[in-house]
């Protein structure tokens, strides 16, 4: 999915299969009223106009479940019920079912995640309004998401921190309401090693499966291979996002639905794709609607060159004292765009190493020049090795 994901959205990700009715029918309220399913059916009726129908749902949802007034009013579906005179009543509902909750736990440390949850969202929220207002290759957007990646530098040191704390601060820790958050941290700054724990974890009932999925596909997409739940998206082109391709995708509600997630014809409506669950003989989906696989031979070409080439690039880091003094090795990974004069621009950590190493690879990479011999704005992603030891030959 697009890295300026809301809280809001994960929210309904994560509530379960969804009841669905016909345009302008009365909704149908099914034997089982879990909270997931009358969130859903809310939803549905809210879309279909039916706000008095919406509104008595929702409260029977807030009631039994876990849904903070935040992510409510973050919902695009109930834009239409904030104009009732019960919408009011209903936050405040929401927003005492949560405080008496959490009332319960640490509330340092609660007061803590409450912190990183709202930084980790912070620039997003401000990139999902450009997408909306301006399109999703909009310079808006990559501004916002620009500043977003400086706070995810610090936020995945902070929760680096708290889990050699605590552990993966979990739902019993943190509550229902709020287990997600350390996951999100991660999930924007994606990383093997944290897939067991936050395995061992969901195992646990400390987070959410269907929240571990996201990861998962995150993590195979970068591997090159398929997703498996359908939940990542490429980069827009010509202003549409389109889908990473995925294993086995006759099946893939199927296993969307093990996990409590929505189904994907409908999670991917959330970016205006329309989308169809193929059969094993046919995929009524157009070709265009999925990130084409790049054949082999074209891995290694690029429209960009350094200048000089990565040896040399290398060669001009300087290993900061104070990493030395803490025995800090590792590669500093940056993303940058190379405009069409070769020179970099955006340059952001997206894997921080610390120990002045980021400030000092940030630094380098400003310096370098490249060919383009499109012309055209390239991306790219480069990891710098501290210390840098020459290979003799």
């Amino acid at each position: 999915m697009p890295q300026y994901l809301t809280t809001a959205l994960l929210a309904l990700s994560l509530t379960g299969p969804a009841t669905y009715g016909t345009a302008r029918q009365p909704t149908v309220i099914v034997a089982d009223e879990s909270a997931p399913t009358l969130y859903q059916q809310a939803r549905t009726a809210a879309r279909q106009g039916n706000s008095q129908a919406a509104l008595r749902l929702l409260k029977r949802a807030i009631a039994t479940g876990y849904y903070s007034p935040e992510a409510l009013q973050e919902e695009d579906d109930f834009a239409g019920l904030t104009a009732q005179a019960a919408w009011p009543r209903l936050l405040a509902q929401a927003r005492t079912r949560q405080q008496r909750y959490e009332a319960q736990f640490n509330q340092p440390l609660l007061t803590l995640i409450r912190q990183i949850g709202f930084q980790d969202q912070q620039y997003r929220r401000i990139a999902a309004e450009a997408d909306r207002t301006y399109g999703p290759d909009s310079p808006q957007l990559r501004a916002a998401m620009q500043q977003q990646g400086k706070l995810d530098n610090r936020l995945i040191r902070q929760v680096d921190s708290l889990i050699t704390v605590h552990g993966y601060p979990g739902k019993s820790l943190v509550g229902e309401y709020q287990q997600s958050v350390t996951f999100l941290v991660i999930q924007h700054n994606p990383d093997e090693k944290y897939l067991p724990l936050l395995t061992a974890a969901a195992d646990k009932g400390e987070l959410r499966w269907s929240s571990l999925a996201l990861l998962v596909d995150r993590l195979r997409v970068a591997r090159g291979e398929k997703q498996l739940y359908g939940s990542q998206l490429g980069p827009a082109v010509n202003g549409h996002y389109q889908l990473q391709p995925i294993e086995d995708e006759p099946n893939v509600n199927n296993r969307r639905a093990k996990i409590g997630l929505e189904p994907l014809e409908q999670y991917l409506k959330h970016w205006s794709i329309a989308y169809q669950v193929p059969t094993a003989s046919h995929n009524p989906n157009p070709p265009a609607l999925y990130v084409a696989p790049r054949p082999a031979a074209e891995e290694e070409k690029s429209p960009v060159e350094l200048v000089g080439g990565y040896e040399a690039l290398y060669a001009q880091l300087q290993y900061p004292a104070a990493a030395r003094q803490q025995h800090i090795t590792g590669r500093v990974t940056l993303e940058l765009r190379i405009d069409g004069q070769g020179v970099p621009q955006d340059v952001t950590v997206v894997k921080s190493l610390g120990g002045g190493c980021d400030e000092e690879a940030l630094r380098v990479m400003r310096a370098a020049r490249f060919t383009n011999q499109a012309g055209k704005d390239h991306e790219i992603r480069v990891s710098l090795p501290f210390p840098y030891e020459k290979v003799s030959k």
